[in-house]
């Protein structure tokens, strides 16, 4: 039987029993999402309690509420948490009560060899988050970090995911390096607005590719803009004096898209998908691979270490995080306009609580 602390029950008490919360019954689209008051969360062994100020929505919220993941439904999605830790449970050593924290997409146990190498996207004992879309979430204590007192939690929100992982695939997988060109697909989206800065951070000379037009004016870092309408891998060459472009960030992973960037990538060019917003497969004839000697891989997650550095970018003003808000109670609207790319940057759901 497990015994809560006399202290953690007053702080629980003082919090409220109920809380409000977006919860997905079944898989389904943006209707799915409804919001209504359920039991209130408590920290387990090594846990803190969150109370939400902000939590971002990505494509992989949109993959858990149509059915395409293992997410635990019905349940409350959202994994881009950021917050002020408002109750801690046993065991936790290293974060107290009001420190400002934001939280990484999966826990980890962080004591196996994959741990100590720096690799906790392979921990056996990998957890994904859930529950962000409320107004407390309970996460472990080892997928947290601090946030800085002049960063807002609305940017802190999309440090991990949408800044992290590319900083996950430019630094740990593309193994960028200053003075070379990276192709951003998708530059207008939540990853692709913050891939762009996390280049130009690193000393990149950046070509940013959208679908669409309306979306130029918000893709201030880039070097050279590409609409992508009809062929424009030529750009490409033409912007690299014909070279092409050593590093493609691919946040859309499309056979269309994936044709023109790789016609567009240098010799021994590395090739990173980040993002599929389509289930087609990618073809590709392994002669094209002989001739450029290129390297086509991909980048799945974030270590705690590229979050620490996305914190950092961010910190230090190298990158702005790029956010749309919408309230709990707007998270349908919230997801139409996300299936619908009709924003620029990241949606960020904020409870708005007291």
């Amino acid at each position: 039987m497990t015994i809560i602390p006399a202290r953690l029950i007053y702080t629980l008490f003082s919090l409220g029993v109920f809380m409000r919360a977006v919860v997905v019954d079944a898989p389904g689209g943006p209707e799915a999402a409804r919001v209504r008051e359920v039991d209130s969360p408590t920290p387990a062994l090594g846990e803190v309690l969150i109370r939400v100020a902000a939590c971002g929505m990505c494509g992989h919220d949109q993959a858990d509420r149509m059915g395409l993941t293992k997410a635990p439904l019905p349940g409350i999605l959202g994994h881009e948490i950021a917050g002020t830790v408002v109750a801690l449970g046993d065991c936790v050593r290293h974060v107290t009560v009001g420190d400002r924290v934001a939280v990484k997409q999966f826990s980890y146990c962080g004591r196996c060899r994959d741990c100590f190498a720096g690799r906790d996207v392979d921990c056996a004992f990998r957890a994904f988050t859930y529950g962000g879309y409320a107004e407390l979430v309970a996460v472990p204590e080892v997928a947290v970090l601090p946030v800085p007192e002049h960063v807002a939690l609305t940017d802190a929100a999309v440090a991990a995911c949408a800044l992290g992982s590319c900083v996950q695939a430019l630094d740990g997988i593309a193994r960028l390096r200053s003075g070379e060109t990276v192709v951003v697909t998708g530059a207008g989206g939540g990853l692709g607005l913050h891939g762009l800065q996390a280049a130009k951070a690193r000393g990149a000379t950046v070509i940013a590719v959208t679908s669409s037009a309306a979306k130029t004016g918000v893709l201030t870092a880039a070097d050279h803009v590409v609409v992508a309408d009809g062929d424009w891998w030529p750009q490409i060459l033409e912007l690299t004096n014909g070279r092409g472009a050593e590093v493609v960030l691919d946040n859309v992973g499309h056979p269309a898209v994936f044709r023109q960037a790789f016609r567009g990538l240098a010799r021994r060019g590395r090739y990173v998908f980040t993002g599929q917003v389509s289930d087609a497969p990618i073809r590709v004839h392994p002669a094209f691979l002989f001739e450029k000697e290129a390297v086509i891989t991909g980048s799945a997650s974030t270590t705690m270490a590229s979050f620490a550095e996305a914190m950092a970018l961010i910190a230090n003003g190298q990158v702005t995080p790029v956010t749309t808000h919408y309230s709990l109670e707007d998270a349908a609207t919230a997801f139409v306009d996300l299936d619908a790319r009709r924003v620029g940057g990241r949606i960020v759901l904020v409870p708005e609580t007291s």
